[in-house]
């Protein structure tokens, strides 16, 4: 800034040395008034320019403050969908699980496990899938009469036997939670001595687990 009010001084002082003292007597006052006006405008072009230049960032610069902006805002966390369990039929539980604890089956005349569910049920009730899952088998047993197992993903799997149908679904079917599988039998072969009912199981990674406990789970 300062360079560019010398260098108008220089010029005005340069013209001014070349006048005469008469021709000094008649312009003095206004060379002066000039000289004066001149450095003023001057300077105040070269504020300008110099206020101009700090207004705005170059393109880069704004560039470079977005980017930062955009790593300093917090990414957002995925929504996570709650797991979601049901009952598979809506009666008593008139079989306890108890994988460790012999109990006594009329049926069969003699003590065994029972790590499973049995749930008391009308002939024809509606069976539904415990929790969203992909038909992985599904047979008719001499025992235990149609069988279906859902597998739920993450090693969860469930099995629902004394089914009075297997037309429902079929093996590599989808399955939400509440859909309806199948139906309740007349009975279940080998548990005979008790009434209609399904005789329901859930494992994870192979190991049996208590559905009625896992329910209660808030």
């Amino acid at each position: 800034m300062w360079n560019k009010i010398k260098k108008v001084y220089k010029t005005i002082d340069e013209r001014l040395r070349g006048l005469t003292r008469e021709q000094w007597g008649r312009v003095g006052y206004y060379a002066a008034l000039a000289l004066l006006l001149a450095i003023l405008g001057a300077a105040s072009y070269a504020y300008r320019n110099q206020a101009g230049s700090q207004a705005a960032p170059e393109p880069a610069a704004q560039t470079a403050l977005s980017a930062r902006a955009e790593v300093l805002m917090p990414t957002p966390e995925p929504t996570v969908e709650p797991v979601v369990w049901r009952w598979p039929l809506e009666g008593e539980v008139i079989g306890a699980y108890s994988p460790e604890e012999p109990v006594f089956s009329q049926t069969l005349g003699q003590w065994q496990t029972h790590p499973a569910l049995d749930i008391a049920g009308s002939p024809g009730e509606a069976v539904y899938a415990c929790r969203d899952g992909v038909v992985a088998d599904a047979w008719n047993d001499r025992l235990w009469g149609n069988v279906i197992v859902i597998d739920h993903g993450e090693g969860w799997q469930s099995v629902y036997r004394g089914l009075n149908t297997l037309n429902l679904v079929a093996i590599g079917d989808d399955v939400h939670g509440g859909d309806v599988i199948s139906a309740v039998a007349l009975s279940v072969p080998c548990e005979a001595e008790l009434p209609a009912h399904i005789h329901f199981e859930l494992t994870q990674d192979g190991r049996e687990v208590d559905f009625a406990k896992l329910m209660e789970t808030p």
